[in-house]
C-alpha cells in the first residue's frame, strides 16, 4: 500500500503494528480521499496554505503522462500518500507512536476486536483527529514507571542524559546551542522535557542507525527548546514543546545553520509538514511545476538532478 510506504517505518518497527494500521489510519487515509473526490478528484489546494494564491496539487495521477491503468492508478496513490504524510505527518507519527506502544505492551484494546478482528478503539474513529486524540488518551494513561527501549522491555525513566547520551554540535549565537542525541536513554530525557513522543521508545530503533540523527535546540541554561529528526540531509520533523511549531525565533536561529549544511524540508518542518519519500515528493513537485508535465525529457532531466 502506498500510504504504508510512504510512513518509511523500519520492518521491526511496522511488522508488529502493520494489522493495526489498515483499520486506524489506514481506512481514514483512503475515507479522506474519498471525500476529496466528490469534490475534485482531479486537483486539490495546499489546505494549509491560506494565501491569496494558495498552491495547488494534481492528484489524479496525471494521465497526461501516459502508461496503463495500472501505471496511472500507482502513480495517483504514491502522489496521495506523500501528500498526505507531508501534511499530516505529525499527526500520523503520534499516533504511530501509540500504536507501537500499545502492541509492545499488550494494551488491552488491542484484543477488544469485533467480528471481523478489527480492535473496536480504532474502528469507532472516523478521521484522524480522532485517532489523535485516542492516541493522547493513551498515552496519558501510560505509566510514568517505565518506557521502552529499543527491546521493548520497560526501564526506568530518564531523569537526564549524561554526557555519554548527548554532544554539542554547534554554537548558535545568543549562548544557544545545537545538541545531538545519541542514545534511547536522551531521547527519553528529551521527550520527558519536551512532552512529546520522542521518548515513548519507538524512535529507539532509529537513534542507532547512522542514516538518522536526532537535534535539540538548548537555550542558555541547556533547556531544550526544539528537537528534530533528519534522515540524511532532510529535516523529518522540528518541533517544540508539545509538538507545536518551534517558535518563529527558534526557527530564525538556526536558520543560518540549516542553510549552512544544505538541509532540506527545514522552513517546511516547521510549520508541522513532513517528509517521507523526499525524491519523489521534489520529482513529483518539479513534474507539476515549471513546464515539465509534458515530455520525458523534462523527467530525465529531474531525476538526474535528484540523483546528483
Amino acid at each position: 500500500m502506498a500510504f504504508v510506504r510512504e510512513l518509511d517505518i523500519p520492518d521491526r518497527q511496522l511488522l508488529p503494528v502493520r494489522s493495526l494500521i489498515g483499520p486506524g489510519l489506514g481506512r481514514v487515509f483512503v475515507k479522506s480521499w474519498i471525500e476529496q473526490d466528490k469534490i475534485d478528484p482531479e486537483i486539490m489546494r495546499d489546505p494549509f496554505d491560506r494565501s491569496d494564491d494558495p498552491r495547488w496539487y494534481q492528484i489524479d495521477g496525471w494521465p497526461i503522462r501516459g502508461g496503463s491503468k495500472e501505471e496511472i492508478l500507482r502513480r495517483k496513490w504514491e502522489r496521495r500518500a506523500g501528500l498526505y504524510v507531508r501534511w499530516h505527518g505529525i499527526e500520523i507519527w503520534h499516533v504511530l507512536d501509540w500504536l507501537i506502544y500499545s502492541q509492545a505492551t499488550n494494551a488491552p484494546w488491542t484484543a477488544n476486536v469485533d467480528e471481523r478482528g478489527e480492535p473496536k478503539k480504532l474502528m469507532k474513529c472516523g478521521s484522524l483527529d480522532a485517532l489523535v486524540h485516542e492516541a493522547d488518551k493513551g498515552f496519558r494513561l501510560r505509566p510514568r514507571s517505565g518506557h521502552l527501549n529499543g527491546d521493548d522491555v520497560k526501564i526506568p525513566v530518564a531523569a537526564g542524559a549524561s554526557s555519554d547520551d548527548e554532544t554539542e554540535i554547534a554554537d548558535l549565537g545568543v549562548d544557544h546551542t545545537l545538541v545531538e542525541l545519541l542514545t534511547p536513554r536522551a531521547l527519553r530525557a528529551e521527550g520527558g522535557r519536551m512532552r512529546h513522543c520522542i521518548g515513548h521508545g519507538s524512535y529507539d530503533d532509529r537513534v542507532r542507525d547512522p542514516e538518522y540523527r536526532y537535534l535539540s535546540v538548548r537555550d542558555p541554561n541547556g533547556v531544550p527548546l526544539a528537537t528534530l529528526e533528519l534522515k540524511g540531509r532532510v529535516v523529518r520533523q522540528f518541533r517544540g514543546p508539545v509538538n507545536d511549531d518551534p517558535l518563529p525565533a527558534v526557527t530564525d536561529l538556526l536558520s543560518r545553520y540549516a542553510a549552512e549544511n544544505g538541509w532540506q524540508g527545514y522552513e517546511d518542518a516547521a510549520i508541522g509538514r513532513y517528509v517521507g519519500n523526499v525524491q519523489r515528493v521534489l520529482f513529483d513537485d518539479l513534474l507539476a511545476g515549471g513546464g515539465l508535465d509534458g515530455g520525458d525529457g523534462g523527467r530525465h532531466e529531474v531525476l538526474r538532478i535528484l540523483e546528483g
